[in-house]
């Protein structure tokens, strides 16, 4: 049987976006529900399971959003939780009997992956259920990873082992898997990047060559261990001997001024510049203002800043996590500083770079379409 020619769709995530200019937690999810809500063959249902709190049902773009806490994230206690699971699957049974939901996909296979594998084996729907951050990570000297923590990797287990299909956006995360769970799981894995908006993202005249005189890095990323920036600094130390004038930017929240401290201590204090947070449609300005783009992470299971900063027609150099080996081939391992800052050195002495079927492979538009057409073959399935 062909599956019907509107999909009704449930997402489960543990939050969502309060209103068109929230682009908090992951821009690339709220770009993707803007497009396939407005899709014509799909009808979008969102259950966001903590954010935004205290917040009555609402619509957002064509889909209508659920929400189920009344306190704020930091302050969920474990009842609290399993209070907000049980109103979630309460409300998802009223709305199925209502629609029939033709296929579940949820983003992070943690707690909102754990809670749609309930609802998809009591109703029998299929489940898609992406791996959108450190899932499958494990990283103790710096504590991050759901898999360091029983609770959380117990989460993760039963999702991928319950789940229809598991997505994921990257090379990076289907090797990954391949290393921790058995072919049983890992054989469910497909690829669906999340996609580029190319209307915000894009070349212009002014990324046309690169500036070796006074060259711009630009680095957008919080302050948190795991995105490296303290291997990122001791790189910029062996780049400066080249370029004495290098300026690195980065972009994100370090209420602690601990990269700032970091950088004053090693001689770098005229060489960085750390601004807060910058709202998500400053973004193509902000990598006008840059001659390349630097990822220092340990573990990302996509990253889009990369994409980004490639459709805007810049060098990317990285570390080897997340899509990066698939778009760059300025790739260092995690913590290794002199190939990082050897690879910033080539960047700089070459000219920008032609980037292979970035539009084919990364676009938003193409991986909406990609999504319809994994819903629909779920759904057929199914019938």
């Amino acid at each position: 049987m062909s599956p019907p020619e509107k999909l009704n769709i449930a997402w489960v995530t543990s939050g969502f976006y309060a209103d068109e200019n929230d682009f908090g937690g992951a821009a690339a999810i709220h770009l993707l529900a803007r497009e396939l809500s407005q899709a014509p063959e799909i009808e979008l249902t969102v259950f966001a399971l903590y954010y935004p709190s205290d917040k009555n049902d609402y619509i957002l773009y064509n889909a209508k959003v659920y929400t189920f806490s009344n306190c704020p994230q930091d302050r969920l206690t474990s009842l609290k939780k399993i209070k907000v699971w049980r109103d979630f699957r309460k409300k998802f049974a009223k709305e199925n009997f209502n629609k029939k939901f033709d296929v579940i996909h949820s983003f992070w296979s943690g707690e909102p992956g754990y809670n749609a594998t309930k609802v998809s084996q009591k109703f029998n729907i299929p489940h898609a259920a992406n791996i959108c951050g450190g899932e499958l990570a494990s990283f103790p000297e710096i504590n991050y990873g759901s898999q360091l923590k029983s609770v959380q990797r117990f989460f993760v287990g039963k999702t991928f082992e319950k789940a229809t299909t598991i997505v994921c956006g990257s090379d990076f995360v289907i090797k990954t898997t391949s290393e921790i769970y058995d072919n049983n799981i890992a054989g469910k894995i497909i690829k669906i990047p999340f996609g580029v908006d190319e209307t915000l993202f894009c070349e212009t005249e002014n990324t046309a060559e690169v500036n070796t005189k006074e060259p711009v890095l630009i680095n957008i990323a919080h302050a948190a261990p795991v995105k490296g920036h303290d291997n990122l600094l001791l790189a910029l130390t062996k780049v400066k001997l080249v370029y004495p004038n290098i300026m690195l930017k980065v972009y994100g929240n370090d209420p602690n001024e601990t990269i700032i401290k970091q950088a004053t201590k090693m001689g770098l204090s005229s060489n960085v510049q750390v601004s807060a947070f910058t709202d998500y449609k400053n973004i193509p300005a902000i990598l006008k203002e840059a001659d390349i783009f630097v990822l220092s992470s340990i573990y990302e299971s996509q990253n889009m800043s990369i994409l980004e900063a490639a459709f805007s027609g810049l060098p990317v150099v990285s570390t080897d996590v997340g899509v990066a080996f698939e778009i760059t081939p300025y790739i260092s391992k995690p913590g290794d500083a002199a190939a990082l800052a050897q690879n910033i050195i080539n960047a700089l002495k070459q000219r920008k770079p032609a980037y292979k079927d970035l539009h084919e492979r990364f676009s938003l538009k193409a991986s909406a379409e990609k999504y319809i057409k994994l819903y629909k073959e779920l759904a057929e399935k199914n019938n």
